[in-house]
């Protein structure tokens, strides 16, 4: 199992899609929000995604697809 640290930025229009319950719904991984600041205009989560290497990129490009700005946290990626 791997795990990735990300900030995530949802623009305005994405504030109120749940695009982390589809990640989860449709993905094999464990989300876990450590931090969150969401507003009418903007949403920004710090989030830990465990699980396969594979399955991490999968979630990482449904993410950018959707239009959520990624943006990995420098020297926080686990390898177990």
């Amino acid at each position: 199992m791997n795990m990735v640290r990300l900030q995530l930025i949802y623009p305005e229009e994405l504030v109120k899609e749940p695009i982390l319950c589809s990640v989860c719904k449709n993905f094999d991984v464990v989300v876990n929000i450590r931090t969150a600041k969401v507003t009418q205009d903007t949403g920004m989560l710090t989030v830990e995604i465990d699980g396969e290497e594979d399955e991490i990129e999968k979630v990482i490009k449904f993410l950018k697809d959707k239009g959520v700005d990624v943006q990995p946290i420098e020297g926080q990626i686990f390898m177990e």
